[in-house]
């Protein structure tokens, strides 16, 4: 099983919806976060650059068009994006958790998550 959290409603396309990460660094570029909590987002992003491999989008064209979704079986990296998910919940920033045995074509693949082409029904 794999799990995504993206920004948006049940009614929108979960394809066309951000991840809780890109949002959170969103609030901080339009000035929306308290200085704590800005700090301790910036301690969490850096606890998930230290412990989770970042797929090479950079250097991979066909990765930018993929989402990133993480296995079930990352127990410590999913605990801190619900912490995630909670700060932009206090923020006002609707959040949705999606689950899938098969989000799509899997372009990426390592431990923790697979970047995949998202179906248009999960």
């Amino acid at each position: 099983m794999y799990i995504r959290f993206v920004v948006g409603t049940d009614d929108e396309d979960h394809r066309w919806l951000t991840g809780v990460v890109t949002e959170a660094r969103f609030l901080i570029e339009r000035g929306e976060l308290q200085p704590y909590e800005i700090e301790w987002l910036e301690a969490t992003f850096a606890w998930f650059n230290e412990n989770i491999p970042c797929p090479p989008f950079s250097s991979n064209e066909q990765l930018k068009k993929g989402a990133c979704w993480f296995k079930s079986s990352a127990n410590e990296a999913i605990a801190k994006i619900w912490e995630i998910v909670a700060s932009l919940k206090e923020n006002d920033v609707p959040v949705r958790l999606l689950r899938s045995s098969m989000p799509g074509k899997c372009l990426y693949e390592d431990e923790f998550q697979i970047v995949a082409e998202e179906r248009k029904k999960l």
